[in-house]
């Protein structure tokens, strides 16, 4: 469906969670602008984030929240913005008390997060979608129709528009680095350590996609201290050349190269929900983690979990974890010559 008839409207979005989270709220943000042309839509994101939620076309503020200050545009923003509505897609306390705090016509969020308590007399209504039985995407999509009454429109997908200077200085500390013509990228890192995939298998996918799929390497990963410790031991098992850019890149830059890369595997992180936005070629490793609730949704992508060489197909809302041990290097290589079948 694509709009429903509103009085001019202004929207007050809170998305305050890891950046994994905030992608996949963009989604809901795109169907949010189809549903409402007209409205003004405001997003209240972490300032990890704040640069690429500014290249959402379909918002028309972006207010930044950073942690350990004292946010006095963000509360200030709630306190007068005479919202006709606030959207609350993260559920935490602190995002809760902003919601109030709006005085919004109708304020929404998740019955699931809600509680009993004082957190639940923020709201004016609950969305009681269950996030158990949903992925993430189609979870924030039943708060947005909790609102809008209507379902999303699969043509209309996101797209970030990203500043030509950003993109020119982007492309140009990419060639700086060394990456040229067609590459791969190789995402390990995530947040969590119980997600790396084995350290000694990432040469071997490396040398695949460089010696039979004739792809320059770029290794990408962000520069906090579990994740740099990871990938500083991947890089000692390398015997093929990459391309390093572990650290160095913006969000805004890791979205550019992703959105340019003939191939990108990586663990469940929010580089492979980027990836998931531009549709792009992709193989994804599950293990603690359910692919049922995470797993890239377009027909480009492959997930593999557990120690079976056949790509999954069938996902579960009650499907166990499994140890990232359990992937072989054998059914990763195997997933590469099928989603890239020539060099």
């Amino acid at each position: 469906m694509t709009s429903i008839l509103f009085p001019v409207q202004r929207i007050l979005v809170i998305q305050l969670k890891r950046i994994g989270d905030f992608i996949l709220t963009v989604p809901a943000l795109v169907a949010l602008r189809e549903a409402m042309p007209k409205a003004e839509i405001v997003l209240l994101v972490p300032s990890t984030v704040t640069e690429l939620a500014q290249c959402i076309a379909e918002v028309d503020r972006v207010i930044s929240y950073r942690e350990g200050s004292f946010n006095l545009e963000s509360w200030s923003s709630a306190l007068a913005g005479e919202w006709t509505a606030c959207l609350d897609f993260s559920g935490t306390g602190r995002s809760s008390l902003l919601t109030l705090l709006s005085q919004a016509t109708r304020r929404i969020g998740y019955a699931k997060f809600a509680g009993n308590g004082l957190r639940k007399r923020a709201y004016t209504e609950l969305c009681e979608a269950s996030v158990r039985e949903l992925h993430t995407v189609d979870f924030h999509h039943a708060l947005l129709a909790q609102y809008t009454g209507s379902s999303p429109s699969e043509a209309n997908l996101p797209i970030f528009k990203i500043p030509l200077p950003v993109k020119t200085c982007a492309l140009e500390k990419f060639a700086q680095a060394g990456l040229q013509g067609r590459f791969a990228i190789l995402h390990p890192g995530t947040a969590r350590e119980e997600k790396f995939w084995m350290d000694e298998r990432w040469s071997a996918v490396a040398e695949c996609l460089h010696q039979d799929k004739k792809l320059t390497v770029a290794l990408t990963g962000a520069g906090d201290r579990l994740e740099m410790k990871h990938l500083k031991n991947i890089k000692k098992y390398l015997s093929t050349p990459v391309i390093d850019l572990t650290g160095q890149l913006t969000l805004v830059e890791l979205a550019i190269l992703i959105r340019d890369c003939e191939l990108i595997i990586g663990v469940d992180s929010m580089a492979m929900h980027l990836a998931s936005i531009y549709k792009k070629p992709q193989i994804a490793l599950f293990g603690p983690t359910n692919p049922f609730h995470w797993r890239p949704l377009h027909d480009r992508a492959m997930v593999l979990q557990g120690e079976t060489n056949v790509l999954l197909q069938h996902f579960s809302p009650q499907s166990p974890g499994c140890e990232m041990k359990l992937i072989s290097t054998d059914a990763v290589i195997s997933a590469i010559r099928k989603i890239h079948p020539f060099p």
